[in-house]
């Protein structure tokens, strides 16, 4: 007779979880380091710089909490903007996104850069795209760096315009080399811009050959990008810096401090916020931007109790409200 046994059904192989290249970078050496360096920072901060905190935390405990509400809305109405904006300059390049999709993929590339130094988030943002969209991330990423070249070039033109109508057209000597570093940086996006869409190819011999089709599809989502409808593009990009300035003026009539500052200069303020966080030193531009709103107030006249309030009031929605709402849906989409 035949011996007929039964072998034992194969295993299927175990399928490995899904990575988080987020949860990686937040546990990369570097990015502890940041963080390392941030804690230094704080600690020298509030051990050495004199600040009447006693004042500060009364002046906060006033809080008018219907317009610091307003002030949480005017950030978050900046987001609703930013996404209807990257939907047009997607759409310039011959591709299609849902609203939802992309303001989804915005806080989280927002979240990321508040955890992130580098400014990583944009990066992890054209991740996002390709994971959820069509679009490739190199496309994607062109249309982020176009859109970051034509924040950039926005804020600066306002950040003169006001601090020129701030400073009665007399800019002070203290942020005289800001000015100039700025208008250069400006000076330099346009140029390279002009060299790349003009370049014709010639550019392509100097990238390895196994990148090129990447280079090519960001170059096609950088120029494509402001192919059309230039004036709703930056119509749009002021509305986003002028909810930022909105949210900083709503955070300062929130206080019951009765400060007199002008819109020009609430604008200023706000705009110079924004810059700093620019810097890619330690992620969100923690640190730098409560000095720069702190010093910029001093500045304008207020005393240091009064400015320490402000800027935390202003990060707690401008940099740790995005903390608490991009980490729960940061966790809510990994689950998914």
């Amino acid at each position: 007779m035949l011996d007929f046994k039964m072998q034992p059904a194969a295993v299927p192989p175990q399928t490995a979880a899904p990575r988080s290249p987020l949860r990686e970078r937040l546990l990369d050496p570097r990015t502890l380091i940041s963080f390392a360096i941030l804690a230094v920072v704080l600690f020298v901060v509030f051990t050495h710089v004199q600040l009447d905190y006693g004042a500060s935390l009364k002046a906060i405990s006033q809080t008018n909490l219907a317009i610091y509400a307003l002030a949480i809305v005017a950030f978050y109405f900046s987001f609703v903007v930013r996404t209807v904006r990257w939907e047009l300059l997607l759409r310039n390049t011959g591709e299609s996104s849902r609203f939802g999709t992309l303001f989804h993929i915005i806080i989280l590339a927002w979240f990321a850069n508040c955890v992130l130094p580098a400014k990583m988030g944009d990066f992890y943002r054209a991740y996002l795209l390709r994971q959820e969209t069509d679009v490739s991330g190199s496309k994607g990423l062109g249309t982020i760096f176009s859109e970051r070249a034509l924040d950039f070039l926005v804020l600066m033109s306002l950040l003169v315009v006001s601090g020129l109508i701030s400073f009665h057209a007399v800019v002070p000597q203290k942020f005289l080399p800001a000015f100039i570093v700025g208008i250069l940086i400006c000076a330099g996006l346009i140029a390279g811009l002009i060299v790349i869409r003009y370049s014709e190819g010639r550019l392509s011999r100097f990238i390895p050959h196994r990148l090129q089709e990447r280079a090519a599809h960001f170059k096609h989502g950088l120029l494509s990008a402001f192919a059309g409808r230039i004036p709703l593009l930056v119509s749009l990009t002021v509305i986003v810096w002028m909810a930022e300035s909105a949210r900083l003026f709503l955070v300062v009539q929130a206080l019951p401090l009765h400060v007199s500052l002008s819109i020009a200069q609430i604008v200023f303020i706000a705009l110079v916020a924004s810059l700093l966080t620019t810097i890619p030193a330690l992620p969100g531009g923690l640190v730098l931007v409560e000095g720069g709103i702190i010093a910029v107030l001093a500045f304008f006249g207020l005393s240091t109790a009064h400015a320490f309030s402000i800027a935390i009031l202003d990060r707690l929605i401008s940099y740790w409200s995005l903390i608490g709402v991009g980490l729960v849906v940061f966790l809510l989409s990994h689950r998914r």
